[in-house]
């Protein structure tokens, strides 16, 4: 027998002392022996750090261990597993939800700031400088703290998503009325253009409004929806006007006016309208449209993030209604205020790493309809803007054909789980430029737990074991022994021979 061997060079190990190179500096002549690494030795290759992060590399995550040897373990810097940001990606079972639980414990034994999205509650258990919160309703651990998120933290497109106007007279007539609740909430009751929070319309003069309009007009254009949504469904009425009044000597068009009331635009609107009042009537939208005393979300992320105690964050997005994008709306908000934190330079002297568990419910998401439509974008815009800002984003997700190209192309790190789906290994394969054929192929046969960590910091791609957490999540699956018990057979149902 001559068995015969396929090699592959992945990266070159400079005797010398320097850092570990990716690719191959000098191949090796043909015939020359080939041996196998000790996993002690490949383990340093993936912990090996240049000169220059040297004073870094105490700061090291304890993540995994090599297959076969528990003693080799895989120890990375934060820069190399979060810095380009990071995907942790693998079918259900496949041990995604511990590995991602492993990152946070690992993080929250150092002074880092992690924020974690939980849509399914099964991280309630972490507890290690964790505080927990939670909107739409109490969630486990029992000191979790119930939050609200406001419409007012929402944007116009926002709330045009949810009260969904239809045709070319609700989406007009909508926009009208936010625009006029906004400019009655910036006035005041004493203003002669308010009465009871709202401003008429019908038969008055439009220069005092105009005017008052582009006074306000740099408040009044920002997309926050900073008005009184309780006054929404009385301003929408007295929207519903004639564009022009008529002369009362002349009988002609007076377009300084507003006209009578529109009898055809308040039927054609009737619809949206009954929609607004239920959605106001509703317990399911009670955190966003009617938040009561509960304390705002965004209050409680800036108190965290001052507070230096606390390490992780956790949002609890469970109790959340699933009706009209609910969740994907409260999400796509709490994204957008890390971006605009971001922007204002909150992370340069300390990092925040934004954990988003089931991302595929919250990107690639478009809302509205053809009159009106947006794509729920935050979390695209933190993979290609926050590096820069010190944001880095971490996603988790058992469907990575449903993460858009351009996001999962701006993740520097992937931990993949077992992926049974060819869709998801084309996925990986292409976000992976040094992930080969036969890697692809092996990751249907991964073990639970097993994964595949590689990235553009990482010199080879490798096979790992990542060590169990030490409060796993809440992620089994249902027990069919315990709850499906077996029936005794009644003497009827035995079938007798004849």
């Amino acid at each position: 027998m001559h068995p015969i061997g396929t090699v592959q060079l992945l990266t070159s190990v400079p005797l010398s002392g320097t850092p570990v190179e990716r690719g191959v500096t000098r191949f090796p002549l043909v015939g020359a022996r080939v041996y196998s690494l000790d996993p002690s030795l490949v383990a340093w290759i993936v912990e090996r750090v240049s000169d220059a992060d040297a004073e870094e590399a105490a700061l090291l995550l304890d993540l995994a261990y090599l297959p076969g040897t528990v003693s080799a373990k895989v120890r990375v810097t934060p820069e190399r597993l979060l810095g380009r940001h990071c995907a942790v990606l693998g079918a259900t079972g496949s041990g995604k939800s511990w590995s991602l639980a492993r990152i946070i414990e690992r993080l929250s034994k150092f002074d880092a700031k992690v924020i974690l999205l939980d849509p399914t509650g099964e991280y309630h258990a972490l507890t290690d400088k964790v505080a927990h919160v939670s909107i739409g309703g109490k969630d486990e651990p029992s000191e979790c703290d119930d939050n609200a998120f406001p419409y007012t933290d929402l944007e116009e497109r926002d709330l045009f998503a949810l009260f969904q106007p239809a045709g070319k007279i609700q989406g007009p007539r909508l926009r009208e009325a936010i625009k006029s609740l906004k400019l009655a909430r910036l006035l005041g009751d004493s203003d002669p253009l308010v009465e009871a929070g709202c401003i008429p319309k019908a038969g008055r003069e439009k220069k005092p409004f105009d005017d008052a309009y582009a006074l306000h007009s740099a408040s009044l254009e920002e997309p926050k929806a900073n008005f009184d949504i309780s006054k929404l469904v009385k301003q929408i009425e007295y929207e519903c006007v004639w564009p022009s009044g008529w002369g009362t000597r002349t009988g002609e068009r007076d377009f300084t006016k507003w006209g009578d009331p529109h009898e055809g635009d308040f039927s054609m609107c009737t619809t949206m309208i009954a929609r607004i009042e239920s959605d106001l009537s509703s317990p399911q939208f009670a955190p966003l449209l009617h938040p009561g005393t509960s304390p705002s979300l965004l209050d409680t992320i800036e108190g965290f993030l001052a507070n230096e105690a606390l390490s992780v964050l956790r949002i609890s997005l469970r109790h959340l209604a699933f009706d009209r994008n609910v969740r994907e709306m409260v999400a796509n908000g709490i994204g957008r205020s890390f971006l605009r934190f971001a922007r204002e330079g909150r992370f340069r002297e300390l990092p925040l790493v934004v954990c988003v568990d089931e991302a595929h419910q919250f990107l690639n998401k478009e809302l509205g309809d053809e009159f009106s439509r947006y794509s729920l974008d935050a979390f695209d815009l933190i993979a290609k803007e926050g590096r820069k800002y010190s944001l880095s984003i971490c996603l988790a997700t058992q469907r990575p054909r449903d993460i858009p190209d351009a996001v999962i192309g701006q993740m520097g790190t992937l931990l993949v789980h077992r992926l049974t789906n060819d869709r998801d290994r084309e996925m990986v394969g292409r976000a992976a430029g040094d992930l080969d054929r036969a890697a692809a192929e092996f990751l249907p046969a991964l073990v639970p737990g097993q994964a595949l960590l590689l990235g553009v910091e990482f010199p080879i791609p490798l096979t790992i074991h990542v060590t169990p957490p030490v409060i796993p999540p809440d992620s089994k699956g249902p027990d069919f022994q315990k709850h499906w018990k077996r029936k005794p057979e009644s003497p009827a149902a035995i079938p007798t021979q004849a």
